[in-house]
């Protein structure tokens, strides 16, 4: 059976409101990049005690573990071993995925559409030196950095306890997403799922992120309806 992700296909699939919440998140704007010394602005008066009621509060979305599919790719066996990042909100905002082909091996990282494209991405693991890779295609989706590697990469990522991907954002900052490591060597060494399971795996968390995101908007409205009726 085909692979259902091939390296070029994105691998991160941003709605619009993920993407502003990335761009946020990133500090795209620049009013969250304030000088330290500079004076503080004169506080907002405070707004009526009916406006003030909390947001629903919602838990941290638990990273996803590191997961091997293998399958063919133009009649040639091939193995795809990656892991997500999520935000808080459990949209994905990061993914690396180390691609075993019988020739050669790659690494392919999946980061928001909001990079600086000419510095690349870099990968630290633990206290190593960092490797770095280049940018091969941007979309409105995501941007894409494609390299090869070789085992000694592979070994390193086996010894180690995280990784850090680290970007620049439009304002020239670094941003940085960690990985945990944990579990790499025994997926990395067992045996791949057929990416039908993968593809059912990725469905499932779809669906549970739209309830969850439906729930967090219906108690959005209930608690504007409370405020506005307590006006």
């Amino acid at each position: 059976m085909p692979l259902t992700h091939k390296p070029s296909r994105p691998a991160i699939f941003w709605t619009g409101t993920a993407l502003l919440s990335a761009v946020l998140a990133l500090g795209a704007v620049p009013a969250f990049a304030q000088d330290a010394n500079a004076p503080a602005a004169p506080a907002a008066p405070a707004a009526p005690a009916a406006t003030q009621a909390p947001l629903p509060a919602q838990a941290a979305a638990p990273q996803p573990e590191w997961e091997k599919v293998c399958g063919k790719v133009s009649d040639k066996q091939e193995c795809h071993v990656s892991r997500k990042r999520l935000a808080a909100t459990g949209q994905a905002i990061a993914q690396i995925m180390l691609i075993e082909r019988p020739e050669k091996k790659l690494v392919q990282i999946a980061l928001p559409p909001v990079a600086l494209i000419q510095p690349g991405v870099q990968i630290k693991i633990d206290d190593k030196p960092p490797t770095g890779v280049k940018y091969v295609v941007c979309t409105p989706g995501e941007c894409l950095a494609l390299g090869e590697i070789n085992a000694d990469f592979i070994a390193t990522l086996k010894r180690g306890s995280n990784l850090v991907i680290s970007m620049l954002n439009p304002q020239g900052k670094t941003v940085n997403f960690d990985i945990s490591l944990s579990g790499f060597t025994t997926v990395y060494d067992g045996p791949g799922i057929d990416p039908a399971e993968s593809q059912a795996r990725q469905q499932k968390l779809e669906d549970e992120l739209k309830r969850k995101a439906d729930e967090a908007r219906q108690q959005l409205l209930q608690l504007q309806q409370q405020q506005s009726n307590t006006q």
